[in-house]
C-alpha cells in the first residue's frame, strides 16, 4: 500500500506540490489546519489517519508535549535533510530525491512499527547516490 504523506507547514507549498507532480499522495498542513495550529493539535489527527509526517522540525522528537503525542498516537515521522547552507531550490531538490527513493522509503515504513522518527538521507559515494532512512527512535 502506498503511503499518504502529510507535509508540515515548514515545508511550504512548493515542496508538497512537487511531490504530487511526481506521483506521491500528499496532504498539506494548510489544507486541514490553520497556519498557526500547534503541532500537538494536528499530530493526533494526522497519526489517526495513518499518514506519514514529513517535516524539517528536528525539535519535534525532543519537545515533551509533541513527543508524548507522537508516542500516544503512534506517529510515523520522517525528518528531511535541512542543510545549514541553503542554496536556491534546495527544498525542491530534496523533493526530487525523496520521490526517487520511494522503494526504500516504503520498505522502511512497511517494516517499522509505529511510533517512529526516522531521518531521510541522501548518501553520496563518488558520482553515485544512495538513499536511506536512519531510525532515530520514538
Amino acid at each position: 500500500m502506498k503511503p499518504t504523506y502529510f507535509c508540515d507547514r515548514n515545508l511550504g507549498r512548493k515542496f508538497p506540490m512537487r511531490l504530487r507532480e511526481l506521483g506521491l499522495t500528499v496532504e498539506l498542513h494548510d489544507e486541514h489546519f490553520r497556519q498557526e495550529e500547534r503541532d500537538e493539535v494536528w499530530i493526533p489527527h494526522v497519526s489517526q489517519q495513518g499518514w506519514v509526517i514529513l517535516t524539517l522540525d528536528e525539535r519535534i522528537r525532543f519537545n515533551k508535549v509533541e513527543k508524548t503525542m507522537l508516542l500516544v498516537y503512534g506517529a510515523r515521522v520522517i525528518l528531511l535533510p535541512n542543510p545549514s547552507q541553503r542554496t536556491s531550490g534546495w527544498l525542491l531538490q530534496v523533493a526530487e530525491e525523496f520521490a526517487k527513493a520511494q522503494a526504500q522509503v516504503e520498505r522502511f515504513i512497511n517494516k517499522t512499527p509505529p511510533p517512529f522518527v526516522a531521518r531521510f538521507q541522501v548518501i553520496h559515494k563518488g558520482d553515485r547516490k544512495r538513499y536511506g532512512l536512519k531510525h532515530l527512535g520514538p
